[in-house]
């Protein structure tokens, strides 16, 4: 008997360091929060790798949400781990320096729930969650969009795959969609061409 279970934690421990690396241990409140959400315990575990604060609810036990100044190599690393386990991590509010940024895990292999989760839109220039959830469908199908964040009225993406040859065009579609990040950020095309091509990252944002 000694020896079954032996094997069994053999496996349960194999599983953990292969699906998150070397587990940490966990608070009773924690493991009450990832039993009501249906949260695998051991993407808790991963998630105290990045940070000890306190983790709360994100909107209605949509997932799990707390504040966090991410070390680059550390957070991109279980970042990808916890989502090829079903689970996306990505940055939920954008605080500019005033405040600690929120980020958040919502369990899904879908990465436009982010954008359906935070109900991303742009009112002022009539653009709905459904528009934009469309405009980012097309751009993912062309270029490989990887969603790193959002909030309601922002959202960042990886752009993995374009084209040198792609690039001014791309940027034409960003600055008609959302003219914010011309007029009030980078400038005009020519300086979002140059952006897009140093930094493969898309981020919008509307008044």
């Amino acid at each position: 008997m000694s020896k079954v279970l032996l094997s069994f934690a053999a496996v349960t421990l194999l599983f953990s360091c292969t699906n998150f690396g070397k587990e940490v241990p966990i608070s009773e409140q924690d493991r009450v929060l990832a039993d009501s959400l249906h949260f695998d315990r051991s993407a808790i575990s991963a998630i105290r790798t990045l940070t000890t604060v306190p983790l709360h609810s994100l909107g209605e036990d949509a997932g799990i949400e707390f504040e966090y100044n991410p070390k680059p190599e550390k957070y991109e690393r279980i970042r990808k781990k916890l989502r090829s386990a079903g689970y996306l991590l990505f940055k939920s509010e954008e605080n500019y320096g005033n405040l600690p940024d929120q980020y958040a895990v919502i369990k899904s292999n879908d990465q436009f729930d982010i954008i359906r989760l935070k109900s991303t839109a742009a009112p002022n220039y009539d653009i709905s969650n459904d528009s934009l959830l469309f405009r980012l469908h097309d751009w993912h199908n062309r270029y490989s969009l990887e969603i790193l964040g959002a909030g309601n009225d922002w959202f960042e993406a990886r752009i993995e795959h374009i084209s040198p040859a792609d690039l001014e065009a791309f940027a034409r579609e960003i600055h008609n969609f959302c003219p914010d990040i011309a007029e009030e950020g980078i400038g005009n095309v020519e300086d979002l061409v140059q952006e897009l091509k140093d930094t493969k990252t898309l981020y919008l944002w509307w008044d």
